[in-house]
């Protein structure tokens, strides 16, 4: 229910409203047809079935070992750390 006007000499505006449609938009979707579109345009040139587990297979274990090394420099500096603070 609405107050009821009084009159006056200054005229006040209404606000405006902003009307937007919205918009879908699907990332996923928008990928996978420029892949398609880009599949089409190639040659017997592009990715072959099974080439991402046979990549996965291949993978070398060296990172495996220099992670493993990172962290354990890691915790040891993090106890010379707590080491120094709680000794003083």
């Amino acid at each position: 229910m609405k107050a009821p006007k009084l009159p006056s000499f200054i005229k006040t505006s209404n606000n405006r409203q902003f009307q937007m449609q919205t918009r879908y938009y699907n990332e996923r979707k928008e990928r996978i047809q420029e892949a398609r579109a880009k599949a089409e345009t190639k040659n017997n040139g592009g990715i072959e079935k099974g080439y991402f587990s046979n990549a996965w297979r291949k993978k070398p274990s060296s990172p495996q070992r220099s992670s493993s090394l990172r962290v354990l420099i890691i915790i040891a500096t993090l106890s010379l750390v707590a080491y120094w603070i709680l000794k003083f």
